[in-house]
């Protein structure tokens, strides 16, 4: 191949990363930066420090700081004492329900958090169904479990919702670990307990930090969970509070300057995370694993594996699956009176009135987002993957949204709207971005993989053959990324319809969406109609496990 069809070869692939670069410098930087020059100007446009100071000064902002901290450690904690029994029996053993177990798990990767909320209103409130089945049992007049709108409501709704995170990491490295080690420490005599302590956690320290340290960030930056059960201004976060500064007090300084506290903390822990990812990928790179084959389960281990599975499952399903009893079945007994209001059948009551035009304003919305994160994340990983410079810093960028919270970026997307004071147009298009700077980098994650799996022979014999670069890029490339590609869209689809937090900081009375109506229909304790729309993101979530669990399959296959 000549020098000069090499070029032009480079400068295509440089050219498909222009558009999704042009959208993130305008979309998430630009918005970024007159985030975090608020924090520093005036409402004269003085340069000023006052508001820094005065915000990192203020008793009531360093207790919200520490509690932030404090309950992502916790949480953290609760996630690993739930995920690591697991990970232990699934790779130490040779246990049929494996599959079961590690799909259960899954779930709440592709759960959007208001649904979580909804879950654990229906399921664990006062009036939930765990408490009515207590009370039926033990002949009992009050509810003998009250922990919403409490502490232990925060932990417990993070756990399940971060547990599968760690479980699944560490389960998925033990199950892939070079087992020489062990095999010679069980030839010298070492006992089964005394091997793993001293040989396999040891080695599988590096991943539990590192996938620990991933729930921290998920806790840290949590919103929609905080923001319902923890009922109020005592267990606020950094997050609950940049929104309330911004859009009750009014006050985008104080959320600037909060801001700039948030991404300092997410950004050091991404780093880490990132760092670890990478020394992991270069230790599998450089290792030739010898897989051993796994001790049968003995009756014990059975016995564990079946009972963890139960609490699991009980755990992970039964709030959701209360959200879609709920929807059909009130105090008065069946009935499909929400979703004939949903549907405009039936006069609507209280928020539901909205109800549908939040439904087709979220899957408008969603199609669209889908569309262009597709589009973005392809070009983008063709010319992460192609390049032979700067794909790495390329990758980076593209990644570079996962280390702001989607409410700062709400947040970033508020402060425009109140500058240029738009109309309805610019507010949807300004959703759209939203939704996409947040769904790009997750279609980034799920193209990258597929994309470095595909020979560079097939393309480079096109190109011999005489066919332009783009044209091998269309006729070669494109078919082969033709599943990651719907499976991104699905990924992006599904962010789209589920995002909360940055809709709720962004988005005026006039626009609505299916989780902010549900957000108001919980605070009107309107339950029933809530879990109408919360049963349509259950059916997106499981469109999205599905094609999951797809992809995975005709990974393995």
């Amino acid at each position: 191949m000549s020098r000069g069809r090499s070029k032009v070869e480079g400068a295509f692939y440089r050219r498909l990363a222009l558009p999704a670069l042009c959208v993130i410098a305008l979309f998430f930087l630009g918005p970024l930066l007159l985030t975090l020059s608020s924090a520093f100007v005036t409402e004269e446009g003085r340069f000023s420090l006052s508001a820094i100071v005065e915000v990192f000064s203020n008793p009531y902002t360093l207790r919200v700081m520490r509690f932030t901290l404090t309950q992502a450690a916790l949480s953290t904690l609760a996630s690993l004492l739930v995920a690591l029994p697991g990970s232990y029996l699934l790779s130490s053993y040779s246990i049929r329900l494996r599959p079961v177990i590690l799909a259960l798990t899954a779930i709440p990767f592709v759960i959007p958090s208001i649904l979580v909320v909804l879950g654990f209103v229906i399921f664990f409130g006062n009036n939930g169904y765990l408490n009515l089945l207590l009370m039926r049992l033990f002949s009992l007049s009050e509810p003998p479990l009250r922990i919403l709108y409490s502490y232990k409501a925060i932990i417990l709704a993070h756990t399940f919702y971060n547990f599968p995170i760690i479980m699944n990491l560490v389960t998925t490295y033990a199950l892939s670990l070079d087992r020489r080690q062990e095999a010679a420490s069980y030839t010298l005599g070492a006992s089964k307990r005394r091997t793993f302590f001293a040989v396999t956690l040891p080695r599988l320290l590096p991943v539990i930090i590192s996938s620990a340290s991933l729930v921290f960030l998920f806790c840290y930056s949590s919103f929609a969970i905080i923001l319902v059960l923890g009922g109020g201004p005592r267990y606020t976060t950094m997050e609950v509070e940049i929104y309330r500064q911004a859009r009750m007090v009014g006050s985008a300084q104080g959320a600037a300057a909060l801001s700039l506290f948030s991404i300092a903390v997410t950004s050091a822990l991404l780093v880490a995370y990132n760092r670890s990812q990478r020394t992991h990928a270069r230790q599998e790179a450089q290792s030739q694993p010898l897989l051993l084959q796994r001790r049968p389960a003995k009756a014990l281990a059975r016995a564990l594996a079946l009972l963890y599975t139960i609490i699991t499952s009980l755990f992970v399903l039964a709030p959701i699956a209360s959200v879609i009893v709920r929807s059909v079945y009130g105090p008065s007994g069946f009935s499909l009176k929400w979703y004939r209001q949903l549907l405009g059948f039936e006069r609507a009551s209280s928020h539901m009135g909205t109800a549908l035009a939040a439904l087709t304003n979220s899957l408008a919305i969603a199609l669209v987002v889908s569309i262009l994160a597709v589009g973005l994340g392809t070009s983008l990983a063709a010319s992460i993957q192609r390049r032979r410079r700067f794909g790495g810093a390329l990758e980076l960028v593209g990644m570079l949204s996962m280390t702001v919270s989607s409410v700062i970026i709400g947040l970033g997307y508020f402060l425009i709207t109140a500058r240029l004071k738009g109309g309805s147009a610019m507010s949807y298009l300004l959703v759209v971005m939203a939704h996409l700077i947040i769904a790009l980098p997750f279609t980034l994650r799920v193209m990258l993989p597929q994309y470095r799996k595909i020979l560079p022979v097939y393309a480079n014999s096109a190109r011999t053959l005489g066919s332009s670069a783009s044209h091998a890029f269309v006729a070669i490339e494109l078919p082969l990324l033709k599943g990651a590609m719907v499976s991104g869209a699905i990924f992006a689809f599904a962010i789209s319809m589920g995002e909360f937090n940055a809709t709720l900081t962004l988005a005026s009375s006039t626009i609505v969406t299916l989780p902010i109506v549900m957000y108001r229909l919980i605070g009107s304790y309107n339950y029933q109609g809530a879990c109408a729309l919360g049963t349509i993101l259950i059916a997106v979530s499981l469109a999205v496990f599905v094609a999951t669990s797809t992809s995975k399959g005709t990974t393995h296959a």
